[in-house]
């Protein structure tokens, strides 16, 4: 064995050696982007520590992984923040992480977590706690469904999952009287929203939205409910909050959600044939209908950008999200429209990896903006870029969120923090963080950022696996 993890070392040390070789020769296509960083222009920093980390992620996923609170489903992964809590959309990213890593028992336990949610609830909440439990987040638990099956081939398993697909799917495309939530508009595309009570937005009104915005506390009720109510479909996108909606979420229709959904469609039609149920002609006209839709309402030719349709104002929103990318990871984007959004990548990317959204006068910060980095983005860009052939582009991007990372993981910056209550905090060497920023630091901004182990060891994990593992990409090295 130890001759075996030897010939591996070196070997990986040459694959490491000959993709950063490579790497580094990309200069074509350059442009510029408002803070004058050159996307192309970047050379891997710490690439001889990349092995090690990616190793202590794989070694530390068990003592990671838990039963969240209120759910007894056994082998599951959850994030502990304060207590075992599950969120939804953080398990895509952090599956994609454990799949590379063969961690399929606790890859599927964080299927059946979400399942479970389904089946009590009829939709699947941002986070099974009673601040999540009113709305749900950006639907990727069908592509969860997709990718765990391709990788066992378990139709026994398919089997069960094809229904809880389908019941999800209807969430968020029902328009009886009897729907949890109004989610479609008149267009026929989805938007976020939530299902919260009156009590429940103040609530978030008075608690959250007047410390965090600065919001004025002795305003009408009317006014908080419908500042409340935006902001509640605002956390359902996941991103709780950012500029990309004007502060008028329930008035767009969002481009990841209905990509998303066209994944549905398309999957549901795989998964009929896979279990010999049906030929998935009715999903693939409904993929069809809605891929259509997109095109309509969501690329904005003028920019070259997929964005969120304001169906209020007849618009397109006024700010990109690194969402933007969304059709390209559904593949339901032209050639045309894919080189386009190639061309406006700097908008999204700095020296330390892709921002949420681009660049913006608003005052207020955000979690979700131009300064923050977000490891899901970075998985999310990458596997869109590579479905349309700029595999040097998503290495690059892979690249400086390992760097990101690993920067941090070593020498923590910054490496104390103050909480609300005054108290300051020294933070370690060893950890991944929940959030970062474009200049490389932890993202203390607003609020502290927590020791994080989900999607951003899954992102490491992917990233990882994408530049080293299992890497296809012929470099020219020069």
């Amino acid at each position: 064995m130890k001759k075996v993890s030897r010939y591996y070392f070196i070997f990986s040390a040459l694959v490491l050696l000959l993709l950063f070789s490579g790497c580094r020769s990309l200069q074509k296509n350059s442009k510029t982007s408002k803070t004058g960083f050159t996307p192309e222009a970047y050379t891997a920093l710490y690439a001889d520590k990349w092995s090690a980390i990616n190793d202590s992620v794989k070694a530390g996923w068990k003592n990671h992984s838990g039963k969240p609170s209120n759910n007894a489903v056994p082998d599951t992964f959850a994030y502990a923040f304060n207590e075992w809590t599950l969120f939804y959309w953080d398990l895509y990213f952090t599956q994609i992480g454990l799949l590379k890593h063969n961690e399929l028992k606790l890859a599927k336990g964080g299927i059946n977590n979400l399942k479970a949610e389904l089946d009590k609830r009829g939709f699947i909440p941002n986070a099974n706690t009673d601040w999540g439990e009113n709305r749900s987040q950006p639907p990727y638990f069908g592509i969860m469904v997709k990718e765990f099956y391709d990788f066992t081939k378990d139709k026994k398993w398919l089997k069960t999952m094809y229904a809880a697909v389908l019941k999800e799917y209807k969430f968020w495309t029902d328009t009886s009287a009897n729907r949890i939530e109004a989610n479609t508009t008149e267009l026929g595309l989805q938007r976020y929203f939530h299902h919260a009570t009156e009590t429940e937005l103040l609530e978030l009104y008075d608690q959250e939205l007047t410390s965090r915005f600065d919001f004025p506390k002795d305003i009408e009720k009317s006014k908080k409910l419908n500042i409340a109510s935006q902001f509640a479909a605002e956390a359902e996108s996941g991103m709780d909050f950012t500029p990309r909606f004007e502060n008028r979420c329930s008035e767009f229709i969002a481009v990841d959600l209905n990509s998303n959904l066209y994944l549905y469609e398309k999957y549901l039609a795989y998964f009929e044939q896979e279990l010999k149920i049906g030929n998935g002609q009715q999903w693939l006209a409904k993929a069809r209908k809605r891929k259509a839709l997109i095109q309509k309402y969501c690329w904005n030719d003028e920019r070259g950008l997929f964005l969120d349709y304001d169906f209020v104002n007849n618009r397109s929103s006024k700010v990109a999200a690194a969402t933007a990318f969304s059709p390209l990871f559904a593949g339901l984007a032209s050639k045309y429209q894919a080189d386009r959004m190639r061309e406006n990548l700097h908008l999204f990317e700095s020296e330390n990896g892709i921002v949420a959204c681009e660049s913006t006068d608003e005052k207020r910060i955000y979690q979700w903006d131009h300064i923050s980095v977000w490891s899901p983005m970075q998985s999310l860009v990458i596997m869109a870029l590579d479905n349309y052939g700029f595999k040097e582009d998503a290495c690059r991007i892979a690249m400086k969120h390992l760097d990101l990372i690993t920067a941090n993981f070593f020498n923590p910056n910054p490496s104390t923090y103050v909480d609300k209550s005054g108290k300051k905090f020294y933070r370690l060497p060893g950890g991944i963080y929940e959030k970062y920023t474009r200049f490389g630091t932890i993202n203390d901004r607003e609020y502290n950022a927590s020791l994080m182990y989900g999607w951003s060891a899954g992102a490491f994990a992917f990233a990882y696996d994408y530049l080293i593992v299992n890497s296809q990409h012929n470099f020219t090295i020069k």
